[in-house]
């Protein structure tokens, strides 16, 4: 039997409730742990490739076997972060992650890279992007889309932020010293926070999603519309469901056709004729642009569905992927950045956190995402090594941005007939 919470009768909210603590401090180690992500490291393979001779293959090459150690992590990070919550192991994570990018500062081999950017995309990619992800979704139900959107602006914000002033530092001095500054940012603005805010759900203070308590004969302005049962189901129950193996095979593409996008979208408009500068931009416009994509998802999804709108968007990517093969101007570039950005950072990554909350509840949720994580780790790291392999290959990306453009035809698909289980209370 699924476990179901059951509604409130009646509901008063409180002046302020811990979750949007919860948010904010999400929202700030989501900002810093974007220096581990692909649009930082982006900026990074252009510079070092160049110090040391290295192929773009051979670099990528360190960023794949990290994220598959993620993968190996993920296994045992979900049902860790359902038990205890994920305030002490984020509160590590994010130190080495940070001592990670200071020490890349000082490398002088490729083991040196290897062992760093293993480490770091392992903790970024396995342990913090889990952990964050699951972290918000257990504090809401009623307002779970418009606080997961919220939260996700820290990461926007560090995806927009963080390439460019690691570029600028990169311009002004160089790698080295903009991997360092990198490093210090993370413990500056996240370690400190989580460590001292973060929390594993309501439940556990004393308190109930959305900050509503039960309370009889309170006041009529006092009263509110009561929260809905919540079914959730275990996780046991969850893969007897079509729509489960759907969702994961969507989520599984797109993790290894945005990160393969991203990761040498760079390399890509420099080879197209952008300045550096100016492909550092499109990065951060596509990023920006993320916070208009949530602001969007929040007002479709209600309205249309988690589903539909998900398929929407993801035809919608398939076309700019498209797109992407004609940009050869700054203004093209920026055009695309905006576009892509609506869709990707905003759409598809704020409904993307929800969707399993919203399918099957909150009690599995860790599990639930331990359990598809590893398979899109792999995914993931797949994306920008078949995508150097194919560039080094055919000495051009048309070929395989037009292999992720149908790709996400195909995620498109499989969403649209992904159809929500029945919930039985």
């Amino acid at each position: 039997m699924p476990v179901i919470t059951q509604p409130l009768p009646l509901i008063r909210r409180q002046r302020f409730y811990y979750g949007w603590v919860i948010v904010a401090t999400v929202a700030l180690a989501s900002f810093s742990q974007s220096a581990g992500t692909h649009p930082v490291l982006s900026v990074l393979l252009g510079p070092i490739t160049s110090e040391f001779g290295w192929s773009r293959t051979l670099f990528t090459g360190a960023v794949t076997v990290g994220t598959l150690a993620g993968a190996v992590a993920a296994l045992f990070v979900g049902r860790v972060i359902d038990r205890l919550g994920g305030r002490w192991i984020l509160t590590a994570s994010l130190f080495l992650l940070g001592l990670s990018f200071v020490l890349m500062a000082f490398i002088t081999a490729i083991w040196q890279l290897y062992f760093l950017q293993i480490m770091g995309r392992m903790l970024t990619m396995g342990v913090v992007v889990l952990a964050l992800q699951v972290a918000v979704p257990k504090w809401f139900i009623a307002k779970r889309g418009l606080a997961v959107a919220l939260a996700g602006l820290g990461g926007m914000a560090g995806n927009t932020v963080t390439p460019l002033y690691v570029q600028w530092v990169i311009n002004v001095a160089d790698w080295r010293l903009a991997t360092f500054v990198a490093g210090v940012v993370i413990w500056v603005v996240s370690v400190l926070p989580v460590a001292f805010f973060m929390r594993r759900q309501p439940e556990d203070i004393g308190l109930l999603p959305d900050g509503a308590e039960s309370e009889a004969g309170v006041t009529r302005e006092g009263r509110v519309a009561a929260t809905r049962a919540e079914v959730s189901f275990t996780l046991a129950q969850v893969v007897r469901f079509p729509a489960f193996y759907l969702l994961a095979a969507a989520f599984v593409l797109m993790f290894m056709v945005m990160p393969g996008t991203i990761f040498h979208l760079l390399p890509y408009l420099t080879d197209k004729g952008l300045a550096p500068g100016q492909g550092v931009w499109v990065l951060a416009t596509w990023s920006a642009a993320g916070a208009a994509g949530a602001l969007l998802a929040g007002l479709l999804a209600p309205h249309i569905g988690i589903r539909r709108t998900l398929a929407g968007a993801f035809t919608f990517m398939a076309l700019g992927l498209g797109f992407l093969l004609a940009v050869n101007s700054f203004p093209l570039g920026l055009l695309w950045g905006l576009y892509m950005g609506v869709l990707v950072g905003g759409i598809f990554s704020t409904l993307y956190q929800v969707t399993f909350a919203d399918y099957f509840g909150r009690e599995s949720l860790g599990r639930i995402n331990g359990v598809i994580w590893p398979a899109q780790m792999v995914s993931n790291a797949a994306g920008p090594l078949v995508a150097a392999v194919a560039y080094d290959i055919t000495g051009s990306y048309t070929a395989i941005f037009t292999l992720f453009g149908l790709l996400v035809l195909a995620c498109a698909t499989l969403t649209f007939f992904a159809r929500p289980p029945r919930r039985e209370v």
